[in-house]
């Protein structure tokens, strides 16, 4: 009883501690744009650094989407997918028939 008591407090101020310092992190990029937008606007003009910040913006929530949504799947591939990765040349190639192999084994997965 006592072990999970220790689990449940040690849980609760790993949690604490993260949302306070995703706090912290929200607060100081607020202060980060706000600097930015006020070295920028004298430089590039006000449209142009709207869009530059807000372009800094998007691409990092693209690539924090992108690293996000990436397969977590860390396990050892089989002898078979091992033989499908070995397919030589150019890496347009590789993509093709990746691409080719994963509609092939869609299809018949879905008969």
């Amino acid at each position: 009883m006592f072990d999970i008591e220790q689990k449940v407090a040690n849980t609760a101020k790993r949690a604490g501690l993260l949302s306070g310092g995703l706090l912290l992190c929200a607060v100081g990029t607020a202060f980060l744009t706000v600097a930015g937008w006020f070295a920028l606007v004298p430089v590039v003009g006000l449209q142009m650094t709207a869009l530059i910040i807000a372009g800094c913006y998007l691409g990092i929530g693209l690539i924090m989407i992108g690293v996000g949504s990436g397969s977590s799947d860390t396990s050892a591939p089989t002898k078979a997918e091992s033989r499908k990765a070995e397919v030589g040349g150019p890496p347009i190639v590789q993509a093709f028939m990746y691409g080719l192999q994963a509609g092939a084994q869609a299809e018949r997965k879905r008969r």
